[in-house]
């Protein structure tokens, strides 16, 4: 996953949540997967 990738993945997440699409626990649990999926690409890399 590029950069541009996650940063328009986490403003889309950021988006649900500002509009009450997901509540927070959905929000942070979905925030963790991409950080640790982002982090993880990287490793391999």
């Amino acid at each position: 996953m590029t950069r541009d990738e996650l940063k328009e993945q986490i403003d889309e997440l950021m988006r649900e949540y500002a509009d009450e699409e997901i509540d927070g626990a959905t929000y942070a649990q979905k925030m963790m997967k991409l950080t640790t999926s982002a982090q993880n690409d990287n490793d391999e890399e």
